[in-house]
């Protein structure tokens, strides 16, 4: 390589901040720090948040728009739309604190009594079953989503749940770290259940910690959980009954509406047997006491201030190191999100998403799937029959952008501006029952797995499509009045992740109709495992702490995605370019593309938080993100001059090419 170029973001971009940068660090020793030193330092995270980046900046503009429509709508006398009227009515509720305090516990009385009527076996199935449709969690989930063997069909799937802690291993693991915070969520179960008018607290936190231990043994864990293999499993009715003789699931079917339904999915074959064993072994009082627990747990933002605080003292502060909560209004947004999420994007939408940006994104997307096209034909590793199965599964992508085309129907859905608990748990009812009564029909095309103003984008594997909502297309990662080179390096590189992970080690099991299918040769499967394997060498050698490093089978997916996206937006912006050189502002467009790709991922945590996400989340860290994938690059490299066995690029014969 040639000697590398003196470089710098210049005061003078209309893209980038110079203040941003790092000038004193050279982007060959680390170019994360380069791009982004100057924000790092002048942003530590708030004390409301557990970490704050280009992420979380984005979603506090969008929190401002919404609360400026949300302030209106609730003060409305006569609200012109459905969305305005539901939208109104539970902010309202969510808002008057003074009335929440005033009704206490009696808005959870009726889930306390139903629990406590518990009297057999025979009962529990039952109430389970009235926890779920209630959005209170216990032994197990539900959830309705394509059949994996007929996507264009719903089935219920049924997957392992009920722990009060992130992940399993919060429970099993001996390390000081792990038995310290283990001691202080039975702490904190004993505190709600004070709360709770509870004599014996204590010893109610012991058979919580007890069963929930047992229950994580178990569990699979967050690996294999990625593992199609492993928790894909059609089985009838009669079978899973048979599993659970105890519980009886026939009723807890029968219950929830699935009565004329055969046919269902597992996840994990002997978790269900084991719940069913420890249901039987476990007596009725401390099951009541388990199912007391997660109702408090669940509903604790929507009571009294005393159950918050205790809820947030434990989950944002000892497991996040989130110093003081959120504003008000921002809480109840989102809890609004998560209960009418649609309704709240048909009031954001309709003032914040231009129609030529989805033309634009558009344009973009075309683009980036003829990367792909262009990328799976000229891999030498693939043979041609994997090669014309991986052509035809691109080829019937499909993609989302904005928002739906068709809003969802909240018909039927009564909110009040009376009780916030009410309203939650009425909203609950309301979508589980409607998602059940879509089971065994057409799959919607329309369907979004999330609201379009969050800041997100997702690859559905078994709808085999690629979403973008709006609230993410907006600087730093989309904007219209960008060049190319800033575009294709910011939104272009997660629309590249985004059909990446329609090739990934989880996405690449599914086939062009969204039906899991092995449609790989077995030379070619070993070769593709041999590269991901390189990919969870590389990031499982990145140490977050003495004892914690990051967890690259866990990661993987993620990780194949983030390499294989920057490559085919980069390959996108040369054909978009076609030949040109441009500068802007001294910079390069390839220079420009990587700046964007790295400035996306600027973000600090909260060391607790970091620990978190690394023990439980299949994302890596920020900082991994914006810098490891592209030491794999010779295109980054090429960009910036970067020498042989310099920091930020590994010699050629340690770097990974899958897509």
């Amino acid at each position: 390589m040639s000697d590398q170029e003196d470089i710098s973001i210049s005061p003078n971009d209309p893209a980038f901040d110079d203040a941003d940068a790092d000038p004193s660090v050279s982007p060959s020793d680390d170019f994360y720090r380069f791009v982004n030193g100057g924000w790092l330092d002048a942003n530590p995270v708030p004390d409301e948040y557990p970490a704050w980046g280009a992420f979380q900046e984005l979603n506090a503009r969008n929190e401002k728009v919404l609360h400026d429509i949300l302030t209106i709508v609730a003060d409305k006398d006569s609200p012109a739309t459905t969305a305005e009227t539901l939208v109104g009515e539970h902010y309202s509720a969510g808002m008057d604190t003074d009335r929440i305090e005033h009704l206490g516990l009696d808005p959870l009385a009726p889930i306390v009594d139903r629990i406590d009527s518990i009297a057999t076996g025979a009962d529990l199935s039952v109430v389970v079953a009235d926890l779920h449709r209630n959005g209170i969690g216990a032994f197990f989930g539900v959830a309705v989503e394509p059949d994996f063997e007929d996507s264009t069909v719903n089935l219920l799937w049924i997957g392992q749940s009920g722990l009060g802690l992130p992940d399993r291993d919060y429970y099993l693991r001996d390390d000081d770290t792990s038995r310290e915070l283990l001691a202080a969520y039975k702490n904190h179960v004993g505190a709600m259940f004070r709360l709770l008018g509870l004599d014996d607290h204590e010893a109610a936190a012991d058979t919580v910690i007890s069963i929930e231990t047992a229950i994580a043994e178990l569990s699979y864990t967050n690996v294999q959980m990625r593992d199609i293999d492993l928790i894909t499993n059609k089985v009838t009715r009669g079978e899973i009954d048979e599993m659970m003789p105890n519980f009886g699931f026939g009723r807890y079917l029968d219950t929830v509406g699935a009565e004329s339904h055969d046919s269902f999915s597992i996840d994990n074959v002997g978790f269900y047997p084991g719940i069913d064993a420890l249901i039987a072994d476990t007596p009725i009082g401390d099951l009541i006491t388990y199912l007391t627990w997660h109702a408090i747990h669940a509903t604790a933002s929507a009571l009294p201030e005393a159950f918050e605080k205790e809820s947030f003292d434990f989950y944002g502060t000892t497991l996040g190191g989130q110093q003081v909560q959120k504003e008000r209004w921002k809480r109840v947004l989102a809890t609004l999100t998560a209960d009418i999420g649609q309704l709240v994007s048909q009031l954001y939408v309709a003032e914040n998403f231009p129609p030529e940006a989805k033309t634009r994104m558009e344009n973009l997307v075309e683009n980036l799937l003829a990367s792909m096209r262009a990328s799976i034909r000229s891999v030498e590793w693939m043979g041609d029959a994997t090669r014309a199965e991986a052509l035809e599964k691109l080829g019937a992508f499909g993609y989302k952008i904005g928002y739906p085309d068709e809003w969802r129907d909240y018909t039927g859905l009564e909110l009040i501006a009376d009780s916030w608990l009410a309203n939650r748990l009425a909203a609950s009812r309301f979508e589980f029952d409607r998602k059940m009564t879509t089971v065994g029909e057409p799959v919607n095309p329309h369907e979004w797995a999330m609201p379009p103003h969050i800041v997100n984008a997702y690859y559905h594997p078994l709808h085999n499509e690629i979403v973008f909502p709006a609230g993410i297309l907006q600087p730093p990662f989309f904007s219209l009045d960008a060049d190319d080179a800033t575009n294709y390096g910011a939104i272009g590189a997660v629309i590249g992740h985004e059909i990446t992970h329609g090739f990934d080690d989880q996405g690449s099991r599914f086939d062009a109709d969204g039906n899991v299918r092995d449609w790989w040769t077995e030379h070619d499967r070993a070769e593709f495992d041999r590269r991901a394997q390189v990919v969870v060498d590389q990031y499982g050698g990145y140490k977050i702490d003495d004892d914690l490093s990051v967890n690259g089978e866990l990661t993987l997916g993620e990780n194949i995605a983030d390499i294989g996206g920057l490559t085919i937006a980069y390959a996108a912006l040369e054909i978009a370019l076609d030949g040109s050189d441009d500068r802007v502002a001294g910079l390069t467009p390839a220079q420009r593309f990587y700046i964007a790709w790295a400035t996306g991922w600027r973000q600090n945590y909260t060391d607790a938080y970091l620990r978190l996400l690394v023990n439980s989340d299949p994302h890596s860290p920020a900082y991994i993100r914006g810098a490891v994938p592209l030491s794999n690059l010779a295109t980054f490299q090429e960009a910036f001059g970067i020498p042989d066995g310099a920091p930020a690029i590994r010699p050629i014969g340690e770097r990974v090419e899958i897509w």
